[in-house]
């Protein structure tokens, strides 16, 4: 299992974390659990309830989108990676699936810790604004098609 110092660094390595404080960053890393999950193991499914944000610690994983009727791979994920992330700030359900693709370990901050030190550190959302908008932006981009 993953030592906090390692989940602090995992923090630190984080595009969407950068911006906080070292301090801010060893506090989140503080509150959150660590899973291992195997191969082909569904970690999150699209339309499920939200409840934590996920950093990938080793492994790999595959994010992908219903569309219709076929799936379509959104990216793929390996250490320092990271998703659920809207799900910190709203109530809306998972916007896609993810899935290890082989042996993978993740660091998962639930969102009643997240919103905790948010109501003790406002700072820390400022911070995060504009990360958020940036990742909004690539979710816009075209997906491809999965492979049969």
């Amino acid at each position: 299992m993953t030592s906090r110092v390692g989940i602090d660094g995992a923090f630190a390595g984080v595009p969407l974390l950068s911006r906080l404080t070292s301090e801010q960053r060893r506090r989140l890393a503080a509150r959150a659990t660590t899973r291992r999950y195997r191969a082909g193991a569904v970690i999150v499914r699209q339309g499920d309830t939200s409840m934590s944000f996920y950093v990938v610690l080793a492994g790999r994983v595959i994010v992908e989108r219903e569309v219709g009727q076929s799936a379509m791979v959104i990216r793929e994920l390996g250490p320092g990676g990271f998703f659920g992330e809207m799900g910190l700030i709203d109530d809306e359900p998972r916007s896609a699936t993810v899935i290890a693709a082989e042996p993978t370990e993740c660091a998962l901050l639930a969102k009643w810790d997240f919103g905790n030190e948010l109501r003790d550190d406002p700072d820390i959302a400022l911070a995060l604004l504009p990360i958020l908008t940036r990742r909004i932006r690539e979710l816009e981009e075209p997906a491809k098609p999965v492979a049969n």
